[in-house]
């Protein structure tokens, strides 16, 4: 019953009590406005000295992990808590699970939700409600506590055991006179230890020469440089979920980013988006870090076409570098750029990731012929049909 139903029965009784004059009304009356103040005063008392919070196992997940929350409810009053509902508001893909209990006196609770990360984004989580009321359910009360809490989940990455991390087509390695945060093939020279340099880097001659810790400074290769273009033009993007092309594309260069920076290559990535998005090469953790932050964000939604973005984007590349290009686009004209890339002294691949919807002989007549245009160009180019394994990914061309 809700607080005006409740108001109409007593108006109701109270009337019919006046005009037909029968104590019994008149006392039943009184009964009922007695208790519904009483129910009032209880509900305004029932989320008084109640505190929740809430952790988070883990501030990023992988599309398909498992995230842990954890609640706690505390109760600073020495009266229990008949009954309350704790749930939690968000823009998660599914709604959280909340729970409804009791609590005693002086006493917490606590307790965890498990809840699988079904889909790529940013996920802010809160506020957690706390809902409560009187015994007869007159007057309901309830409590939003602010607990913001972050959480990014990245792509899926697959093993990619027949891709191979292109070459530079430039003989000996070119330097770029920059010195290097990570280890590479070429010392620049020798400086002082200073904290949290890594021991293995130590140059013990030189220190014993000097008699003081020096390091080791190394340049920066620039043929070890890997360009990822992700063509999110919404024009050749197709269906929905797991399927569709665009997470398709995703995981493919998720995957491809997360080998090349195992083998210690400098990565960098470009999308197409209302303009080319450049993050320029890095290597290290720090780089995957910020990679797979705008991986777990991208969407479908730009307007730029891919041949357009190489295009305006060739300048940036230097010679002895390597890319690849990930794209659904059954455009040809995109494959000359990538050809001028090659010619270049620019080490070119492709990944064409086909739509999971019904195709006809029209859209297999031009994936036919972007193929084999970059056969043509000598592009090594790998089809990712809807119903391929990425892990099985270039393993035609690793055959031939």
């Amino acid at each position: 019953m809700r607080p005006w139903h409740f108001a109409l029965l007593w108006i109701a009784l109270f009337v019919a009590a006046v005009a037909s004059g029968v104590d019994l009304l008149s006392y039943l009356a009184y009964l009922i406005l007695f208790v519904g103040v009483a129910m009032w005063l209880v509900s305004r008392q029932t989320l008084e000295g109640l505190s929740v919070s809430r952790q988070v196992g883990q501030a990023y997940a992988h599309l398909g992990d498992t995230i842990e929350l954890r609640y706690e409810l505390r109760n600073r009053k020495r009266l229990g808590k008949l009954w309350l509902e704790v749930f939690e508001e968000s823009n998660w893909p599914e709604h959280l699970p909340g729970r409804v209990l009791s609590i005693a006196g002086s006493r917490e609770r606590k307790w965890k939700v498990l809840v699988k990360a079904l889909r790529r984004g940013r996920f802010e989580l809160g506020p957690i409600v706390l809902r409560s009321g009187d015994p007869f359910g007159l007057f309901a009360t309830e409590e939003r506590v602010e607990a913001p809490a972050l959480i990014l989940v990245y792509p899926k990455i697959e093993q990619l055991p027949h891709w191979q991390l292109p070459g530079s087509q430039l003989e000996g390695g070119v330097l770029t006179g920059q010195r290097s945060l990570q280890a590479t093939s070429m010392v620049m020279g020798i400086r002082e230890y200073r904290p949290g340099d890594a021991y293995n880097r130590i140059h013990w001659r030189s220190s014993a020469r000097h008699r003081a810790l020096h390091v080791k400074e190394f340049e920066l290769d620039k043929t070890a440089d890997m360009w990822i273009y992700l063509d999110v033009d919404a024009h050749w993007h197709r269906g929905e979920g797991e399927t569709a092309t665009i997470e398709r594309a995703v995981t493919v260069v998720a995957s491809v980013v997360s080998k090349a920076l195992r083998e210690h290559r400098s990565v960098g990535l470009v999308t197409s988006g209302a303009r080319a998005e450049v993050l320029q090469p890095d290597r290290g953790t720090k780089q995957l870090g910020k990679i797979m932050q705008l991986l777990a964000e991208v969407q479908a939604d730009g307007v730029l076409p891919v041949a357009e973005t190489l295009i305006e984007t060739t300048p940036r590349i230097r010679r002895g570098s390597s890319c690849l290009i990930v794209t659904p686009s059954l455009d040809r004209q995109w494959v000359r750029p990538a050809a001028t890339l090659r010619e270049s002294a620019i080490s070119t691949q492709a990944v064409v990731v086909g739509s999971p919807l019904a195709v006809d002989e029209r859209e297999r007549a031009r994936r036919h012929a972007v193929l084999g245009e970059l056969a043509v160009a000598g592009i090594p180019a790998a089809y990712l049909g809807p119903g391929d394994r990425i892990e099985e990914l270039f393993a035609e061309v690793a055959a031939a």
